[in-house]
């Protein structure tokens, strides 16, 4: 069963909650960090996908000015707050298992948070899209909740309102075959762990990984 259209309704709805509670990417700026500075050469090429509001590529902006970003999204609503917060980077509605389509290269690319909502499959495959549309050196960052995959299913929002997303959850063991099977090298994995907004202890795996 294809979940992208609950989360795309989910997301839509909640864009402006999503905003109010995640604009702050603070616990993630030592890995945005490493990933700005991977990025060779000036004025570089960047997608990001699944952009949201925008949070990341706020932070991205700040810290390498000159980069050049596509940041995509398939809830509009999403869209429409991330141009309002970034008024120097495109934007453009996108579906993250579609890269190939947008008949480009790239120098980097984003993916915060788009694995959660996407089969283990479907991640194999934007891997290995992300290594086709990636120019040589190209820097690729992935960010995740890690946990047991059997505790992947339907999951309320923080704020218990609205329609519940399904959750794929991962561990970074598979995303390293799935990376090393793509042609990537390690840069950089690490952890935050951290008590989430319902009192559940989570687990984020990040990624930063070159071609």
């Amino acid at each position: 069963m294809d979940h992208n259209p609950i989360a795309i309704r989910v997301f839509d709805a909640g864009a402006k909650a999503y905003q109010d509670a995640f604009m702050d990417t603070t616990l993630y700026h030592d890995s945005f960090d490493l990933f700005c500075n991977a990025i060779e050469g000036r004025n570089a090429e960047v997608l990001e996908l699944a952009c949201g509001p925008g949070n990341i590529t706020r932070y991205l902006l700040n810290k390498r000015p000159d980069l050049r970003i596509l940041g995509t999204d398939l809830a509009p609503n999403m869209l429409d707050l991330a141009r309002s917060n970034n008024a120097h980077a495109e934007f453009q509605l996108l579906d993250a298992r579609a890269i190939g389509s947008l008949g480009r290269s790239f120098d980097a690319i984003m993916c915060g948070f788009c694995l959660p909502y996407l089969t283990p499959n479907e991640a194999k495959t934007l891997i290995r899209d992300a290594a086709a549309a990636l120019r040589p050196k190209g820097v690729l960052y992935l960010s995740t909740m890690e946990d047991d995959p059997e505790k992947s299913g339907f999951k309320p929002s923080s704020s218990g309102k609205g329609e519940a997303a399904y959750i794929q959850f991962y561990r970074a063991e598979f995303l390293a075959d799935a990376l090393y099977a793509s042609g990537f090298t390690w840069l950089d994995l690490s952890r935050k762990v951290y008590t989430g907004r319902n009192g559940e202890i989570v687990s984020d795996v990040l990624i930063v990984a070159k071609k």
